[in-house]
């Protein structure tokens, strides 16, 4: 009997312990979990504003993590114009800390390559030094004393015919000085966005960012939303995640901010005044404060002009209706997206949904076709992604020393002051204060030509032709720092298919500014 019952013991054990292996684990506390977010900063790369005044970059308190490998879906744009941007950690005022800004597969600028940003350590901080596009296969930077400061940047009235779009004056470097470009007007393109010549600080001087055409934004490519990462996550030796998430490009350009002195565009909710205080505008702003230049504002503007021609005043009614009501506010994260799309009726749910699984944007094909990465090319995007991070590291390394960073040396010139730190008010605009949606109305035209060629321009008063002279401490012009660099790795190549056109040619007035530098 005795062996019997031990048997019928042993049965029962062995269930339980079954029962107990066949049990799952609690699920692990959403807060060690990564949060894909539906705001935040838009990956340098796929958009970026400029600024026309001296604006050093945005300091963060503390270095950011070491860099997280990117496994993009197997999903990808075709054709041979796309190249694989790698993300970044950008910085976070919400949080007070760091966040990830997804990887992007861009279709890049006909003829230019892609020079990553990254942090610089500071005498603050870590300070944002910002990427630029740069002529494809150049193998030289140069870098120069900070340029003058731009004045008289607005239009000097309404445009000669509606098709045009105001061009912002620059400086350009020649023969140790700084001659002043005056401002002209362009013919606007629907498929194509101007972005002007504007300079980039570095820790080492001032890079001349060349003027170029670029694709307009809905054909830019895929842009994976920003990621939230706890510390115990990232913090794993070999830690890697897998990219699924992508942002509504169209969505996108309703909800879309300026931080001029990150050099970055924002999306979702950044609504709330406060925000103005840190530097995060509206981007309507731009037409009041003029201290930077927005592409895609410009470009949207214009190409509403016949549809709608109330478009701007429509943007500022939108952002005080959202700023006046939390309800109609973006969500800000995809978890928030999800759960508020669930329980609206199926007409307002376009309007939340900012982002989407790649399979579902996969099937969409609004815009270009996709095909699927074999495994000998997921191997090679990593492969590339690590490239592009020692490219970031080589350039952090060459932009540390030199004229911008050594002083008593002939020819050399100071280190520009530091920027401000993240919590510091925007600089004061001109004028008495308005609310930001408040518009300042254009001077009346004082001398404009009439529509011709297309690319018509003020005629530039007297002190626009004067040279800026540049001299150092021991009255000797300043000279260019070039350095000899590798090629930068991001770069694309023409393709057929949508892309089969090409860009529209340089205008005149920026067809000599290699040769001026």
């Amino acid at each position: 009997m005795k062996p019997a019952m031990m048997i019928v013991m042993a049965i029962i054990l062995a269930a339980a312990t079954v029962t107990e292996a066949a049990e799952q684990a609690p699920p692990i506390p959403a807060e060690e979990q990564p949060e894909v977010l539906t705001q935040g900063p838009v990956n340098e790369a796929f958009a970026q504003p400029f600024n026309l005044e001296d604006q050093t970059g945005l300091v963060a308190p503390t270095a950011p993590p070491a860099d997280i490998e990117e496994v993009p879906p197997p999903e990808r744009p075709a054709g041979e114009q796309f190249a694989w941007v790698p993300g970044y950690w950008g910085w976070d005022s919400d949080r007070n800390g760091y966040i990830w800004v997804s990887g992007c597969w861009r279709a890049v600028p006909p003829g230019m390559s892609w020079v990553p940003g990254y942090w610089a350590p500071s005498a603050e901080g870590w300070q944002w030094v910002a990427g630029f596009w740069t002529p494809a296969g150049n193998k030289e930077i140069d870098y120069l004393p900070p340029p003058p400061a731009l004045t008289d940047v607005e239009p000097p009235g309404p445009p000669p015919s509606p098709d045009r779009i105001w061009v912002p004056p620059c400086w350009y470097w020649y023969h140790g000085q700084y001659r002043r470009r005056p401002g002209y007007w362009i013919a606007g393109q629907t498929n194509w966005v101007w972005m002007p010549s504007h300079y980039v600080w570095t820790p080492r001087g001032y890079v001349f960012a060349n003027g170029h055409w670029d694709y307009s934004l809905g054909r830019r490519g895929v842009l994976f939303a920003p990621i939230y990462f706890p510390r115990p996550l990232y913090a794993r030796p070999g830690f890697s995640y897998a990219l699924s998430i992508a942002v509504d490009i169209g969505n996108l350009q309703f909800g879309l901010f300026t931080r001029p002195q990150y050099s970055h565009y924002y999306f979702g909710d950044y609504y709330d005044s406060a925000y103005i205080g840190i530097g995060i505008f509206p981007r309507f702003e731009v037409e009041r404060r003029r201290t930077w230049y927005d592409p895609i504002y410009v470009h949207d503007r214009w190409r509403h002009r016949k549809d709608e021609p109330q478009w701007a005043k429509h943007e500022r009614q939108e952002y005080d209706r959202r700023r006046a009501d939390k309800m109609l506010r973006p969500p800000k994260t995809y978890r928030e997206m999800e759960r508020r799309v669930s329980k609206m009726p199926e007409t307002r749910r376009k309007n939340f949904e900012i982002a989407a699984p790649m399979t579902r944007i996969v099937r969409k094909k609004k815009t270009f076709t996709f095909k699927q990465n074999q495994p000998e090319a997921r191997q090679q995007i990593s492969r590339h992604s690590n490239d592009v991070h020692q490219f970031v590291k080589e350039r952090s390394r060459w932009e540390s020393q030199g004229a911008g960073r050594q002083s008593g040396r002939s020819g050399m010139w100071p280190v520009p002051s530091a920027g401000r730190s993240e919590i510091a008010s925007p600089a004061k605009p001109k004028g008495p204060a308005m609310n930001p949606s408040e518009r300042k109305q254009f001077k009346p035209a004082q001398r404009v030509q009439p529509p011709g060629s297309g690319r018509e321009r003020p005629t530039p008063a007297p002190e626009q032709q004067q040279p800026a002279a540049i001299s150092s401490r021991k009255g000797q012009p300043y000279q260019s720092d070039p350095v000899k660099i590798r090629t930068p790795p991001v770069a694309g190549k023409q393709d057929g298919g949508f892309f089969r056109k090409r860009p529209p040619s340089r205008p005149d007035e920026e067809q000599n500014d290699r040769k001026r530098q």
